[in-house]
């Protein structure tokens, strides 16, 4: 019991400790960003030629408007599921409409689980008042985020980076069955 107490308890603290030191990091890259853009584009320039540089910086734009794009998609269907599904417990007369609304809003931004996540602990709040409507409100999420992944997904995100919505739904439907869901 001794060694798995220990072995746990280092894990945790290294856990915590690469947590800290991340978030770090992350602060200290976007502080510094413009630095080390200039800095980038420096050492690009003086390694390789100019006229492949410059179609480096291009691509790398283009991939930061396209990814920045994309973030806003993902955001804006966030927004949109989590009214639908305020919209429709208001309907179905569920309770904590709001509440759950804006839990699977915030969770579903997580790519494949997050919503999932929103409905288990939307789930658990709504058991506590009532068996049925908890059962019912499983039923009508399911069904909501069905509509949502094959029909307002690919509209939305689509239209953000400049794809046809056909193109997102065979490409996240192609990606599905070939790496799973993670």
């Amino acid at each position: 019991i001794l060694v798995s107490s220990v072995h746990i308890a280092s894990s945790l603290v290294s856990f915590i400790f690469n947590l800290v030191i991340s978030i770090v990091f992350a602060i200290y890259l976007l502080f510094s960003k413009e630095t080390l853009m200039v800095q980038s584009k420096k050492l690009l320039y003086a390694h390789i030629d100019t006229e492949k540089a410059s179609n480096i910086l291009d691509v790398c734009r283009l991939s930061n408007k396209i990814f920045y794009n994309f973030i806003k998609g993902q955001l804006t269907e966030a927004v949109i599921l989590g009214l639908l599904v305020f919209v429709g417990m208001l309907l179905l007369q569920l309770p904590y409409a709001g509440v759950i609304g804006i839990l699977i809003g915030f969770t579903s931004i997580i790519p494949v689980v997050g919503a999932f996540i929103g409905i288990i602990i939307g789930a658990v709040l709504i058991l506590a008042v009532d068996p049925v409507k908890a059962v019912v409100f499983i039923i009508f999420v399911l069904i909501l985020q069905q509509i949502e992944n094959n029909l307002i997904y690919p509209k939305v995100v689509g239209a953000s980076v400049g794809l046809p919505g056909i193109w997102v739904l065979l490409s996240v439907t192609v990606g599905g069955s070939l790496f799973g869901a993670f």
